[in-house]
């Protein structure tokens, strides 16, 4: 009997100290599992405010690049204007239609960058791969826009100026 009692001690004993020792490998594993979200969380935020502070740059060249070109397409409206002025009153009709189109196109094009300029601003508060996309969209369609006013301009007295 003293030796049942002994074993059964012996037993609960090392059950015990198994069950001590898979408590503690468990809160170590749960700290380490706590270190590496913690660890996770900090990589995305290093990582989101480094897409945000590059997607801010490529935002800044482009819109500075495309203030640059409406600035010279006014120039070369501006231009297009002394011009019509100087044609007779029979070619300045059609002239003067297309001129108009031409002043209203470029100015649609500046209202529509200011309004996205202050859209991302707001956006790049909440970035993410959707802002993204959208402001590529944007950019691509907006300069295929810019090119096609600028061809239109160029051609826009080449044939009647004679």
């Amino acid at each position: 009997m003293k030796n049942r009692i002994g074993l059964a001690v012996i037993m609960a004993t090392a059950l015990f100290s198994c069950h001590q020792a898979s408590d503690k490998q468990v809160k170590d594993a749960d700290k380490q599992l706590k270190e590496a979200k913690q660890g996770v969380k900090e990589a995305r935020l290093v990582e989101d405010n480094a897409a945000k502070a590059k997607n801010t740059a490529e935002w800044n060249l482009f819109k500075k690049e495309a203030d640059s070109s409406m600035v010279i397409m006014e120039n070369e409206l501006k231009k297009k204007e002394s011009i019509l002025a100087k044609t007779s009153k029979k070619g300045a009709q059609k002239l003067s239609a297309d001129y108009e189109n031409a002043k209203k196109k470029l100015a649609a094009l500046k209202e529509e960058l200011q309004q996205r300029n202050a859209a991302f601003k707001n956006d790049v508060k909440r970035f993410d791969n959707h802002v993204y996309e959208k402001n590529e969209s944007f950019k691509r369609e907006f300069k295929h826009d810019m090119n096609e006013l600028d061809k239109s301009l160029k051609d826009l007295f080449k044939d009647n100026v004679k």
